[in-house]
């Protein structure tokens, strides 16, 4: 048994030709001799000479006639044997077909979506002239701070220059901060958005009216800008507080049921209302200025009165009347309309709801006028807790109709979810207008006949401390009807608008978020964060 070749058996395609047979074939003559030398055993010549029980690892490491066999196809030479499985005086035998091992290859990284990649290049590129826009509003403000004032300057309007600065720069230095970060991870890192959540809107409710009554104490007391950095403070808080209030409620409304997944991405919500703070307010001022240098050359006006100051009377000259109402009433809505959500304008092909599409037009809208109302709250001076409830629910207002007209957008381009999806996106920007310009217009009604137009522009209303004009009937009244087609508006969006599930694609620069079981099929996870 000791020569029994133990090895395995050799496989046939590895061995060497065999001559053919023959009748006549004599094998002694080509049969080669073996030769010993004086040792105690015979000379291993083949594996199967070796011994039965051989170690496990070759002894001392390498051991020239230790065998061991290689994995298929890849069988080399070894010189110190006679000849190849065997076969002596042939060379050894090549399979001449690579052979691959079944491990499945890596999977290929997805490739980047060219659109949404464009718009996080732009997003980077945005936040940090965002950032340089902040960082020289604050500069300006400690100029204007330390700078001794001119004679000339009066002391409202040194304060309502620090409120614009201090707004500004704060919306360029956190907002910038925020995109930066978020335009990071999208471009970089390539790393997801969490969900855009806020708390309940009661909470920013209670919040804003304990701000009302503080700074009521200190109007009464007469120290209602006695401390500047509190005040400027304050009216920051009296901006941002009820527009939380406003897209809090929107959110939860929209959210719905209460286990789906809400409707954007932190990523987007920051693109959304930093853009509104800052591109939308660059261009609806340039935009306004043309055309209001136009319609003053056409209606021969040289003395423009600012509307911008709240405490402005109305002009008695009919030309002064018209130009005021053509521009706050004309083109101002349109101006601020069309501007305020181009940010959602530039993501509609990647947005995945009618709900989403209205929340970031919502966002936009909230930026517009968290700068907007602060610049209108510092010009009240010592009255600008009475600007502050005036302006309470502008919030609403640019927020409202910036959602409708990104609601609008997202029809007119999604026309297979509805039908009749153009005029429904004609209604929408139509109504955003409309509501605009009947807001802005309201001044009006303080030029009818007794007894309505004098207690309007003349009246005052007495709450506690308080002493508010009685022309915040109107804007109270004008806030219920706006609630109420809030209310109407994100009831309609749930779900109903909203298009069918979709399976993910590898295009998206954001790997997508699941969706739970219960998700209503209006949120498709397509990449923005």
């Amino acid at each position: 048994m000791g020569s029994e070749y133990i090895g395995p058996a050799p496989d046939p395609r590895l061995s060497p030709p065999q001559p053919p047979p023959s009748e006549h074939r004599d094998d002694s003559a080509t049969q080669e001799p073996a030769y010993r030398e004086h040792v105690t055993g015979g000379l291993v010549l083949h594996p199967a000479d070796a011994p039965y029980f051989r170690p496990a690892y070759p002894p001392n490491g390498q051991h020239p006639y230790y065998y061991q066999p290689a994995p298929y196809g890849a069988y080399p030479f070894y010189p110190n044997y006679a000849g190849y499985y065997g076969y002596p005086g042939y060379p050894p035998y090549h399979y001449p077909y690579p052979y691959y091992y079944p491990y499945p290859a890596p999977p290929a990284r997805p490739k980047r979506d060219g659109y949404l990649l464009g718009v996080s290049i732009a997003s980077f590129i945005c936040s940090i002239l965002v950032l340089l826009g902040g960082a020289v509003s604050l500069m300006l403000l400690a100029l204007v701070t330390l700078v001794p004032a001119s004679q000339t300057t009066g002391a409202d309007q040194l304060f309502s220059s620090d409120v614009l600065f201090t707004a500004l720069g704060v919306a360029g230095i956190v907002g910038g901060g925020f995109s930066l970060y978020h335009s990071i991870r999208s471009l970089f890192l390539r790393k997801p958005s969490g969900e855009f959540k806020l708390p309940w809107f009661w909470l920013f409710l209670v919040l804003y009216i304990a701000l009302l009554v503080l700074a009521g104490f200190m109007a009464s007391s007469g120290n209602a800008v006695s401390d500047p950095p509190l005040t400027i403070l304050l009216i920051a808080l009296a901006g941002i507080l009820p527009a939380l209030t406003i897209l809090a409620l929107a959110l939860r409304r929209l959210h719905f049921p209460h286990n789906a997944p809400w409707p954007t991405t932190w990523r987007r919500f920051t693109l959304a209302i930093v853009s509104g703070a800052t591109v939308a307010i660059l261009l609806a001022s340039i935009f306004e200025l043309i055309l209001t240098a136009a319609l003053a050359v056409s209606l021969g006006i040289t003395n423009l009165t600012s509307i911008d100051n709240p405490n402005a009377p109305i002009p008695n000259d009919p030309r002064a009347i018209m130009f005021l109402l053509v521009l706050v009433s004309v083109i101002a809505p349109l101006v601020e309309e069309t501007v305020k959500p181009l940010a959602v304008v530039v993501l509609i092909g990647r947005i995945r709801s009618a709900a989403e599409a209205f929340i970031l037009g919502m966002s936009c809208g909230i930026g517009f006028d968290l700068i907007e109302t602060s610049g209108y709250i510092s010009m009240g001076y010592k009255d600008w807790l009475d600007v502050a409830l005036q302006r309470s629910t502008a919030g609403l207002l640019h927020g409202l109709g910036a959602g409708m007209v990104a609601l609008g957008w997202y029809l007119l381009t999604h026309r297979k979810e509805r039908r009749h999806s153009a005029l429904l996106a004609l209604g929408c920007w139509a109504y955003a207008i409309l509501q605009h310009a009947l807001w802005n217009g309201a001044f009006v009604l303080q030029l009818l006949p007794a007894p309505v137009g004098p207690y309007l522009s003349n009246g005052n209303l007495h709450l506690g401390p308080l002493n508010l004009p009685s022309f915040i009937i109107v804007y109270v009244i004008a806030s219920i009807i706006m609630v109420a087609f809030l209310f109407f508006i994100t009831g309609k969006l749930r779900g109903k608008f909203s298009p069918p599930a979709a399976p993910p694609s590898s295009g998206s620069t954001e790997p997508r978020r699941q969706p739970s079981a219960s998700a209503f099929p209006g949120i498709q996870q397509v990449g923005a964060k």
